[in-house]
């Protein structure tokens, strides 16, 4: 190769590195990217979206406009099927998707009524905050511990067919007694369901949407917290109140809970479809990280009174997936076990 023909070949070779760089760089500008949210305006979830669909903006090349969309339904299942089967793979679709989606494929087995089977075939973007359920009981049942659960039926909420996981967990590995109502949709349904005498307790009630919406029950006393839902402890919780993981008395009992609970480690995530081509991904998972330690994003986050903490990356969020679904066979056997006891069936639109 002459002088002449190896500059030309390297200037061309500069080039196209440069083209699809730049390529890149400005894949957003003047696009619109599509949030699908997994529930209606106004819950946590929706909140949650907005926050991260007005803020993620600041950090992402090109400046796309990011428009949320509520598409509530199936437990959370709609918008995770919807990106799977439907949306765009080109990084202009976007979840805002229920947390217990992603575990559903293991908890549930060969019955699961997901279209995927590895959560894991997502691009997860990261999550803005390591959430924490809670078992909370009404003023009025006279229970004062988690252990008066083991000995006295409890009625609790469902959401609807697909949840009330948590409540079946805590029967089948603890011992307690809920019984489960179906099918009450939102938190503001449950919580006036509770309010008004109909069921007794919340399973599983997260934590940063009682902080923002009922705050006020526990500090009037109206509410009672029997235990944390989710592998570790919330700071902002009295410190009395146990972990769910600390209340097993084996290591199967806590693998299994492990496995059932996981998903609170990412309690408010963001996903791509499938697909996606791993550029776009990475720059989106690099916005995301950098907006999360922003001091500015958190100042805002507060204002809107909504709980970051211990948010999680893209490659975290993937992390843990990869270790729950590489659990030991017997402890996913007994979490699927659990997800079977006291299973509500659907008929004719009404939980029987």
């Amino acid at each position: 190769m002459n002088a002449r023909t190896f500059l030309t070949t390297t200037g061309l070779l500069v080039a196209i590195a440069t083209g699809a760089s730049a390529q890149q760089k400005d894949f957003f500008a003047g696009k619109t990217v599509d949030l699908y949210i997994t529930q209606d305006a106004g819950t946590g979830y929706d909140l949650y979206s907005r926050l991260m669909a007005d803020n993620i903006v600041k950090y992402l090349p090109g400046k796309p406009l990011i428009i949320p969309r509520n598409m509530q339904g199936a437990g959370g299942m709609r918008v995770m099927t919807f990106l799977y089967e439907v949306a765009k793979k080109d990084g202009t679709a976007w979840g805002g998707v229920d947390r217990g989606v992603a575990v559903e494929p293991i908890l549930y087995g060969k019955d699961s009524k997901a279209p995927f089977k590895n959560p894991l075939e997502f691009n997860w973007l990261g999550s803005l905050n390591t959430e924490i359920g809670v078992a909370a009981v009404w003023h009025t049942t006279g229970i004062n511990s988690w252990e008066d659960l083991l000995t006295r039926t409890t009625i609790t909420s469902m959401a609807n067919s697909q949840g009330g996981f948590g409540a079946r967990a805590l029967n089948a590995i603890l011992g307690t007694k809920f019984k489960q109502v179906c099918c009450y949709g939102s938190d503001s349904n449950q919580n006036l369901a509770l309010e008004r005498g109909e069921v007794e307790a919340r399973v599983g009630w997260s934590w940063s949407s009682l902080r923002v919406a009922n705050m006020d029950w526990l500090k009037e006393g109206k509410i009672k917290l029997l235990m944390q839902v989710g592998l570790q402890k919330n700071k902002e919780i009295p410190a009395d109140v146990p972990l769910v993981l600390d209340l097993a008395k084996t290591q199967k009992q806590k693998q299994a809970l492990t496995i059932t609970f996981a998903n609170q480690s990412m309690g408010r995530p963001f996903v791509m479809p499938p697909g996606v081509p791993p550029a776009i991904v990475a720059e989106v998972r690099k916005a995301f990280a950098e907006m999360i330690k922003d001091p500015a994003f958190l100042v805002e986050a507060d204002r809107r009174h909504l709980e970051v903490s211990d948010p999680k990356t893209g490659e975290e969020v993937e992390a843990l997936l990869k270790a729950v679904y590489s659990s030991p066979p017997e402890a996913v056997a007994a979490a699927q076990e659990a997800m079977k006891e006291g299973e509500v069936k659907m008929i004719d639109g009404k939980g029987k």
